[in-house]
């Protein structure tokens, strides 16, 4: 929800005005990976479960991805980095290994009592399994994007934030620490903010922190000291809470003096917790405070913003089923088919001279998939994204809009046997006995993407499809069969980051670079024996049931529907 207050900080954009720390040099962004992790899990945590085909939980994963791209696109970042906690105890379990007990103060009997001290964070509920189960998947995100994860050990998330924001700002760099904890507000200062995008991109400076927390930032920690914190396990003063830790440390200016002159606080609970309780206050300061001060360099060649790694994000987007995640992350990238040469056949001269190119090796052809309309339906995709469900096609080679009328033959064809170079030709052409003839040569290997969809619209042409051993529609399935996508405009965003344009020639083109390229990786997968002993005899076997069809018995279906008809009026 928009905030009432936005004099101090607005989220950037065109026509907003957006206060920055100072310095002349380039921002760095220092993100809280698991905060950042935790908000994407809750997010999620009331909708319905997102998980893989195979059953890998991913709703975590893919709202924090797109929080992290949210942040790139939103503030453009020139240096980022994310920062984790390492399992394992850290310099803060020490301290707190000193205190076995605290008197914490009983607002019914009104007096203290002797309370166990378990240890700092000794009360965090354990990380939900399915959320553990996502932070490999989190960490290979960051690292398909190029982002430099960072750590310590013995140390906390925190204290790498902390040290290197400061470290930052003193070499003049503004600094972002992207967070929704509280306790990061203690680092605030002239060059260092902190933003919290789930805030709209709220920006805390030294004038928000004090309107947030009531206290300039180098006073939070004085604060946090008194009032404790239950989800870190630190203690603080008890019986002050919110108000009466910033009411103190307004008045005494920090821990150190409201202590040494607690006997002049007026309120008895107030004052005798401080009296009773010095050792534990300073403790929960130690503990609160962040350390800026740890043996860590600030590398910012390492920080600095990359492009992604396309084939690191292919290779996770496609595992977890990312469908919309992949396209766009592949749209920021040039396409990976280098320079293209596409021409028209317009004589007999000119299509056997391609044939002749193609003896030997693989002739790649594009038959156009007409559209079979269907009535628009919701449907969810691989994202938990409701939409409306596009066409039933017999294929979807091109985008409706390019495609021919159902009723109607494909009017061209698209050949290749060259990458880079294809050609189309008009069916209804003097060509049109030579481009049938050499669909049905027997000698010559062909690709096709989807040759079922490919038989169906040879029909009304009256071509023979022979020898057609390359169907990269089946290739793509058996290499990934749990994408639900498997068009040959899916296919190519996912291998060569290429938009197609609904040219035949640039089809063709395609299909005979992935003929090659999945080719190889089914071979290479030993997968080789189940395409050709089971997916591509199949083909025919599918084809003459579809076009058989299925005998309905009516009588039986009308019988159905009344009985259920009654059991329904039964049942009201």
């Amino acid at each position: 929800m928009p905030l009432k207050k936005k004099s101090v900080t607005e989220p950037p954009g065109p026509s907003t005005k957006t206060v920055k720390p100072s310095g002349d040099k380039p921002a760095i962004f220092l993100l809280d990976s698991m905060g950042f992790i935790f908000r994407a899990y809750h997010a999620m945590s009331r909708q319905r479960p997102m998980s893989t085909r195979t059953g890998i939980p991913t709703a975590a994963t893919y709202v924090f991805v797109n929080m992290l791209n949210k942040l790139r696109e939103d503030f453009k970042p020139e240096y980022l980095a994310a920062v984790f906690d390492l399992a394992g105890p850290t310099f803060r379990d020490d301290q707190a290994k000193t205190v076995t007990s605290f008197r914490k103060f009983d607002t019914t009997t009104q007096q203290y009592e002797d309370v166990a001290y378990h240890g700092y964070k000794a009360t965090r509920k354990e990380t939900p399994p399915d959320l553990n189960q996502q932070i490999p998947y989190i960490r290979r995100a960051l690292e398909a994007y190029r982002i430099p994860i960072l750590s310590q050990q013995g140390f906390e998330a925190d204290d790498v934030i902390g040290t290197l924001a400061r470290k930052a700002a003193d070499a003049g760099h503004p600094v972002y620490v992207v967070s929704s904890d509280k306790d990061m507000l203690q680092l605030v200062g002239e060059r260092v903010c902190v933003l919290n995008p789930p805030k709209d991109n709220l920006i805390c400076d030294a004038a928000k922190v004090e309107e947030i927390v009531g206290v300039p930032p180098a006073q939070v920690v004085d604060v946090m000291a008194l009032r404790g914190d239950t989800i870190d396990n630190i203690p603080g003063a008890p019986g002050i809470g919110e108000k009466g830790s910033v009411e103190i440390i307004k008045r005494f200016g920090s821990v150190e003096a409201a202590l040494d002159h607690a006997a002049e606080i007026e309120r008895k609970t107030y004052r005798e917790s401080l009296q009773q309780n010095r050792e534990m206050v300073m403790m929960s300061k130690e503990l609160a405070k962040i350390d800026t001060n740890m043996d860590i360099p600030l590398d910012l060649e390492a920080m600095k913003i990359q492009l992604p790694d396309l084939e690191a994000c292919r290779a996770l987007f496609n595992e977890l089923e990312f469908t919309t995640l992949l396209k766009s992350v592949l749209s920021t990238a040039p396409a990976e088919i280098g320079e293209t040469n596409y021409s028209e056949l317009k004589t007999a001269a000119e299509l056997k001279a391609l044939l002749k190119q193609a003896q030997g090796k693989l002739l790649a052809v594009s038959i156009p998939i007409a559209v079979v309309p269907a009535t628009p339906a919701l449907v969810e995709d691989d994202e938990s994204e409701a939409k409306e469900a596009p066409p039933a096609q017999t294929g979807d080679l091109f985008a409706p809009a390019a495609q021919a009328e159902p009723e109607k033959p494909p009017r061209v064809i698209g050949l290749s046997a060259e990458s880079g170079h294809a050609s189309t030709a008009e069916i209804k052409s003097p060509l049109e006995k030579d481009i049938a003839a050499a669909l049905g040569d027997t000698k010559q290997r062909k690709a096709v993407h989807d040759l079922k969809a490919a038989h169906h619209q040879a029909q009304p042409a009256g071509w023979k499809l022979q020898n057609f051993t390359d169907d990269t529609y089946l290739y793509s399935y058996l290499l990934d069969p749990t994408i639900s996508s498997h068009g040959l405009k899916d296919v190519a965003v996912r291998h060569f980051n290429l938009q197609l344009s609904g040219s035949a020639a640039e089809a063709a083109d395609v299909t005979l670079r992935l003929g090659a390229k999945l080719r190889k990786q089914v071979e290479e997968q030993d997968l080789a024996k189940i395409y050709e002993d089971i997916d591509l005899p199949l083909v025919p076997v599918l084809l003459r049931m579809e076009e058989a069809g299925v005998k309905i018995d009516t009588e039986v279906l009308h019988d159905l529907s009344l009985r259920l008809g009654r059991d329904c009026t039964s049942i009201a």
